[in-house]
């Protein structure tokens, strides 16, 4: 299996049709089937359904799709940090989640890019696991992560503000009136969570409250879609604050009582070697805290 095999096979699996694919990557039909093929010896089974409307994946070539994006992802990331013209250019990639805290990383790379033009920015934005996920097999270079987190496997720096957490609503529901919320009442809500927030045994342990027993009529993993469901009235969304912005919306954000705030880290691999591009953020991130 090799690189070019996987770009070859992704721009199949991208267009659904061998020919489309061929046109696009300037090679003749005859010789990418050949590729695919070979592809296909190499790894006991076939990516692809063959039919006269195209091609759609198998299981198997489901399964290589989701790795391959990763592993072309991770030669591109290493071969343009490695073939730059000047001593600081290159792709800088950070994956976070969506917190207001993320913008001291983004205001870093702005001074980064005024010093540096060259450099550009890969961010990525998911939830936490899915972030780790990608640090640790060295598609991100940097991660923002929301607590609770182990940090015993990671080198980190804590972003100097924190979250706030609580209830995205309509403005006029009887929790839109309220100045705050209790962390008892969320059981008796409607609630809508995040995949990560209903798995996590932690910030239940914090609000004091067994999330896994509350009315969950949703989940999501975007913010902004869940913003959705709360303005229709389907429920309200436990949140933190900040991410969407309520000004001249027929949304709030109600904190919870008592105050339950979260700390955000920027983290990457410790003991790895870091890029230039990357060692050069970093750098200018921590001047920046010092400064202030």
């Amino acid at each position: 299996m090799e690189l070019q095999q996987l770009r070859y096979f992704l721009a199949v699996a991208s267009e659904k049709n061998i020919t489309r694919a061929a046109e696009h990557l300037r090679l003749s039909q005859p010789a990418l089937s050949r590729q695919i093929h070979q592809l296909e010896d190499s790894l006991g089974g076939p990516l692809f359904e063959r039919s006269q409307g195209g091609v759609t994946l198998t299981e198997r070539g489901y399964y290589l799709a989701e790795h391959a994006k990763e592993m072309v992802r991770l030669a591109d990331k290493i071969s343009i940090n490695l073939n730059t013209a000047t001593p600081v250019s290159g792709e800088l990639y950070i994956g976070g989640g969506e917190t207001e805290t993320l913008t001291s990383v983004v205001e870093t790379f702005r001074q980064m890019k005024q010093l540096h033009p060259d450099v550009k920015l890969r961010l990525y934005s998911g939830n936490g696991d899915d972030v780790i996920d990608k640090l640790d097999r060295g598609i991100l270079d940097f991660g923002v992560v929301i607590e609770p987190i182990n940090l015993a496997t990671y080198a980190s720096r804590e972003l100097p503000h924190v979250d706030r957490w609580g209830i995205l609503t309509r403005s006029d529901s009887p929790v839109g009136q309220k100045n705050a919320i209790e962390t008892g009442d969320l059981l008796d809500l409607p609630l809508i969570l995040s995949e990560q927030s209903l798995v996590d045994r932690h910030l239940s342990a914090r609000l004091g409250v067994d999330l896994s027993e509350a009315d969950v009529v949703a989940t999501y993993n975007l913010l902004y879609n869940a913003s959705l469901l709360v303005r229709e009235g389907i429920g309200h969304a436990l949140c933190l604050d900040g991410i969407i912005n309520t000004q001249g919306t027929e949304l709030v954000f109600v904190p919870l009582h008592p105050p339950l705030t979260s700390s955000v880290h920027l983290i990457w691999k410790s003991g790895s070697r870091l890029s230039n591009v990357a060692s050069t953020f970093l750098e200018l991130f921590d001047e920046r805290e010092t400064a202030t």
